[in-house]
């Protein structure tokens, strides 16, 4: 909000979109629910509802695994237009463009709605996802171990919580993960599936090392560091190489003699925001080098390629650890994070890998993991074992046999 306003003007204009918000979704609720009841359902059609404007993630692995299925009619749903006219050209006939007559009857007539992402309702507009109407399947985006939906603070604000998307059924990756959800979005533990993530597949199949990636990015050749840190969603914006004593030569000198490159994946929010241009000079190093969206749309084709994990409370890390590679983290500001944010599990017990406060530890952490990079194995067996119940590249049929047992 512009400063010009004081903040009793800032509450005031917050509280209006807030009331606002509430109103338009009670009336999409009711329209769609009695409008829904007139249409009969056809249960073969499963509808992934794309509200990204990237495809990748869950969504993507488990649409390519059930195109190939007799038992649904699988398509695409999208509200952009460019996605929709690449996704058109790959899958002919399978995409359809959400804000359409086509696509609004579509939508009308769908039993299963499946999407990765979308906790607020109002993420699917024009359309409203009724519970009592749709069997709502949420795949998600993150293997937890920081709160989530109702469990943290800016849910329960002001009655933000009645934005929350209600789901039918989510997919999760062990009973821990059930737990999670079950107090995160209010919903019956027995209605999430322990079935693996769809994405995950990608990283445990025999060959997942994508030749074409490497022929645009012949970089990945060499010694990889992905640093892929959190959204703070409040609280400061994230902090790039949050060091003291942060030395943009040292660093550099530290890179050329390993021969290895350091790839910054700031949160697609951060990228937005364009914090990472804001703090230190580190786009100065040749071997530093952004690897957004725009050039590595899916990380999980990019994560096979890293030989060393740099985060902070990224739940990347969780999935990276089916690779059992290093990982090294950089909690610099986990009191402050705590607070508002807030962890269902001992962070510091329970992340399997170096903590860095300054740019000398980050370097020697660094040069021991490429060493010695069984260093930690044994405690991220650990950890991998607590999050993951299966470790094979069967996941998307498991969630595929779920979704058919709902017919």
């Amino acid at each position: 909000m512009s400063s010009q306003y004081t903040r009793t003007q800032q509450f005031v204009n917050f509280m209006q979109k807030i009331v606002f918000l509430h109103i338009v979704l009670f009336f999409m609720r009711h329209f769609y629910y009695l409008l829904e009841k007139l249409v009969s359902k056809d249960k073969r059609i499963a509808l992934f509802f794309l509200t990204e404007k990237v495809y990748f993630d869950n969504s993507k692995y488990l649409f390519e695994h059930m195109r190939e299925k007799n038992d649904f009619n699988s398509i695409l749903f999208t509200p952009y237009k460019s996605l929709y006219r690449e996704l058109n050209a790959k899958f002919p006939g399978e995409v359809v463009f959400s804000w359409s007559l086509k696509g609004f009857f579509l939508f009308l007539r769908t039993k299963h709605v499946i999407l990765s992402y979308g906790i607020s309702a109002a993420a699917f507009k024009p359309y409203y996802l009724h519970e009592k109407c749709k069997n709502i399947i949420y795949l998600g985006h993150g293997t937890p171990m920081k709160k989530m939906g109702l469990q943290t603070p800016v849910w329960r604000k002001y009655g933000k919580e009645r934005q929350l998307q209600k789901y039918s059924y989510m997919a999760g990756s062990s009973p821990l993960e059930q737990i999670i959800h079950a107090a995160g979005f209010n919903i019956d533990m027995n209605n999430v599936w322990v079935s693996g993530l769809p994405r995950n597949d990608y990283l445990l199949q025999d060959t997942n090392l994508n030749s074409k990636l490497l022929v645009a990015n012949p970089i990945l050749d060499r010694k990889i560091i992905l640093y892929a840190p959190t959204w703070r969603e409040e609280g400061h914006k994230t902090h790039f190489f949050p060091f003291d004593d942060f030395d943009a030569k040292r660093l550099s000198n530290f890179l050329e003699k390993e021969d290895a490159y350091i790839l910054v994946r700031g949160h697609k929010e951060d990228i937005k925001r364009k914090t990472v241009e804001k703090t230190h000079d580190f786009f100065s190093i040749d071997r530093v080098i952004k690897a957004d969206q725009d050039r590595f749309p899916d990380v999980y084709e990019l994560l096979p390629f890293v030989d060393i994990l740099v985060t902070d409370y990224s739940s990347l890390w969780i999935d990276y650890l089916l690779l059992d590679r290093p990982i090294l983290y950089l909690p610099y500001d986990l009191e402050e994070y705590s607070q508002y944010k807030g962890f269902f599990i001992n962070f510091e017990e329970n992340t399997p890998g170096a903590k860095s406060n300054t740019q000398t530890e980050f370097i020697t952490h660094l040069k021991r993991y490429f060493e010695q990079p069984e260093t930690h194995a044994k405690y991220r067996k650990k950890i991998r074992d607590m999050y993951h119940t299966h470790q094979d590249a069967n996941s998307c049929e498991r969630v595929f046999q779920e979704i058919r047992k709902l017919n």
